[in-house]
């Protein structure tokens, strides 16, 4: 690589565009690779679920704007049944402010944004949950809950009004809104190939 570039000859005919980030992304993923269950054999999907994050704030000549985006990511691995095999939830929220004239105002030289997952209990959601459970563990019991299901049982998973789960079951290990974990796990079940 060269200031993020593909170097190699070969690469550089068919890749114009800055690929150093992807190649951290792999990196990353075979370094946290586990079995959770997968087999050789089954299908592979990713869902991503995007949108500005409840925390993004208009700026004024006094106080800088921000702009939240949040994210929540579905992987599932299906079998030839169409039964999930594994699963991985994860959520992020990248924050940066900005002045009234539309700069970027927040210091990104060596930013780290890290997702939810990756915080781990630097979340510290673990004192607000009524089963003492911070964010990454609840994610881990959603995988393990649907775990056997099909992306049909998953979407069909009762939520109140605030998208929690309703069930005795599965409320008893994630008392965070799920809504989107079921999004993204449609998605990526639609995905899946």
């Amino acid at each position: 690589l060269e200031d993020g570039y593909a170097a190699e000859e070969d690469l550089k005919s068919s890749v114009t565009m800055e690929i150093g980030s992807m190649i951290d992304a792999i990196e990353k993923a075979v370094n946290n690779a586990q079995d959770l269950g997968a087999h050789a054999d089954d299908k592979l999907g990713l869902g991503i679920i995007g949108g500005i994050g409840q925390f993004s704030a208009n700026a004024s000549a006094d106080k800088d704007g921000v702009a939240q985006a949040e994210s929540h990511y579905g992987v599932v691995t299906l079998d030839k049944g169409g039964k999930i095999t594994s699963s991985i939830i994860d959520a992020s929220q990248s924050s940066v402010t900005f002045s009234a004239e539309g700069i970027i105002t927040s210091d990104l030289s060596g930013a780290d944004f890290k997702t939810k997952v990756e915080l781990g209990d630097a979340y510290d959601m673990k004192k607000a949950s009524s089963i003492g459970k911070e964010w990454y563990e609840q994610a881990k019991a959603f995988s393990d809950y649907i775990k056997g299901k099909t992306v049909a049982d998953v979407k069909g998973i009762a939520l109140d009004d605030s998208s929690k789960p309703t069930s005795d079951d599965l409320k008893s290990s994630v008392t965070v809104s799920i809504g989107e974990f079921l999004t993204a796990i449609d998605k990526a079940g639609a995905a899946a190939k």
